[in-house]
């Protein structure tokens, strides 16, 4: 009769954060810099910081997800982010989702990324950075989440 009991709490410690729909919040105050960030940014498309995407943050139930997309006007390059936020600490959170970036810094690339993805703050910096930043071409991209 124990046996099973310890079996099922095994099986419950070892599901992922999101397999109830929950995105596990570690730190309240990191979930409200994301929800009212200050936009998204690709470096080949905003050098300067005057032309950040914007970024969507939804939470229908105990699930947060985010979207955006960052184009500069006469300019072919593009950045789009959707996916949902699994955990979020005080300098990090963890995203599962799609991030694709289309003819930019050379017209024809088609970089396109599925997975888990860590977003970090790092230092004194306001905004996170997406760790994995080399997937395509040998090229660093430099994926940034401002609050």
């Amino acid at each position: 009769m124990l046996r099973p009991l310890i079996m099922l709490l095994l099986a419950a410690a070892a599901t992922p954060p999101d397999a109830a729909g929950r995105t596990e919040v570690i730190d309240r105050a990191a979930l409200a810099r994301l929800r009212g960030n200050e936009g998204v940014s690709l470096q080949w498309i905003d050098w300067d910081g005057t032309h950040r995407g914007l970024l969507h943050v939804r939470q229908p139930g105990a699930l947060v997800h985010i979207d955006g997309e960052q184009r500069a006007a006469g300019q072919p390059g593009v950045l789009t982010i959707d996916g949902d936020v699994l955990r979020i600490a005080a300098r990090e959170f963890t995203f599962r989702g799609r991030i694709v970036i289309t003819d930019t810094p050379d017209v024809g690339r088609q970089c396109v990324r599925d997975g888990t993805f860590t977003f970090r703050i790092t230092g004194t910096r306001r905004y996170w950075r997406l760790q994995q930043m080399e997937a395509c071409d040998g090229l660093t991209d430099y994926v940034d989440i401002y609050f």
